[in-house]
């Protein structure tokens, strides 16, 4: 095994915290020390970095006091943790791609609707969506009278921004939403009168598209609806592994279980054997990973050179389980706020032993 640099392609706002130190959620260090256990040097940049007319890239990489900036030619293999929305940006590494780097989860930003739509079409996955539809008027009313608790999404939104809920009946309906954002230090809740919407929902519909879907009846943590997160990646085998999971509760007096909202993670055998007494913990941790691995498989058929996945999965007071959403560019920093620091480092080591294996193997495996 030899020494090959790995790209770390991050967000501005990251790669310009490099110098101070003060990162924020990503961690370099544990970057540096995964890649290090598989032979790899990262090297640390942004899209704006890139040329493809010299074939090089401009970035940092670890020093023995602090960071060094180099001038090195693309690496092989780059291990995407930015976002990126403008249509020149993803044809860059579209270009990068077609030139044969593996950009793992280069092509991973898809709407929740187009999400939905993949699983769907997996008869093993699909009694466990919920039922969810384009968000118009109509459909909104049509779903309410159906369901009676309702959440509205926004179909590219992330870390919980913009969504709101609805619950009613033929009486009267309650509203609840934010303005803010994050949206936890400005939720409030209106009562509406019969068949009227809120004129914000009307505004953010039209703005941009928006799901409508049936709210999972979640179990509850001192009365706040909690799901799971588990992260789902790709390892040294190139096959999908659960690197962890945890739970998430709302902020108090909300419905929203982002830690980025305000939401707590916690120990999952915790919350499950305080929570739900009568179903057995370890059988349905298991449950959990299978359920959450199934679903990566079914999304690499659709998404090519995914690796990385953040899922959200539901779970009722019987144990019944649901996919609810998830991203392919996941906030590992929940594990350290649930105490779970091995899992936390696993979830940087996992994609540092997959660029090992995209090294060795020379191509996506076929799995």
């Amino acid at each position: 095994m030899h020494l090959e640099y790995v790209g770390i392609l991050l967000n501005n706002n990251t790669y310009r915290r490099i110098s101070s130190g003060e990162i924020g959620t990503e961690s370099l260090t544990n970057y540096e020390e995964a890649a290090a256990v598989n032979g790899l040097i990262p090297c640390f940049f942004t899209i704006h970095h890139i040329s493809l007319e010299t074939g090089k890239v401009t970035g940092y990489i670890p020093a023995p006091a602090g960071y060094s900036r180099v001038h090195i030619p693309i690496p092989r293999v780059v291990h995407m943790r930015a976002i990126y929305h403008k249509k020149q940006e993803q044809a860059l590494i579209d270009q990068l791609i077609n030139r044969g780097i593996f950009v793992y989860n280069g092509r991973t930003r898809y709407g929740k609707n187009v999400i939905h739509h993949m699983l769907e079409q997996d008869q093993g996955i699909s009694p466990s969506l919920p039922h969810t539809v384009k968000a118009t008027p109509a459909s909104i009313h049509s779903m309410l009278s159906q369901h009676g608790d309702l959440v509205l999404k926004p179909c590219n939104g992330s870390i919980g921004v913009g969504i709101m809920r609805l619950k009613g009946n033929s009486l009267r309906s309650q509203f609840t939403y934010s303005r803010s954002s994050p949206s936890a230090k400005g939720w409030r809740t209106v009562t509406l009168p019969p068949g009227k919407l809120h004129p914000l929902i009307y505004q953010r519909i039209r703005k941009a598209p928006f799901l409508v879907q049936q709210r999972i009846p979640l179990a509850e943590y001192d009365d706040r609806p909690f799901d799971i997160r588990v992260t789902v990646q790709r390892g040294g085998s190139g096959r999908w592994e659960v690197a962890g999971m945890f739970a998430k509760t709302s902020a108090p007096r909300t419905f929203v279980s982002n830690i980025a909202q305000g939401g707590s993670a916690y120990r999952v055998p915790d919350i499950l054997s305080r929570c739900l007494p009568g179903v057995p913990v370890g059988p349905t941790i298991e449950r959990i990973a299978e359920f959450s691995l199934h679903i990566a498989k079914t999304l690499s058929l659709f998404i090519p050179f995914a690796a990385d996945f953040g899922m959200d999965i539901g779970i009722t007071e019987d144990g019944r389980l649901y996919f609810i959403e998830c991203n392919g560019c996941d906030q590992r920093y929940g594990f350290l706020e649930a105490g779970m620091a091995d899992a936390w480092k696993c979830s940087y080591h996992n994609p540092m032993a997959f660029a090992r294996y995209l090294y060795d193997n020379g191509v996506w495996p076929h799995y």
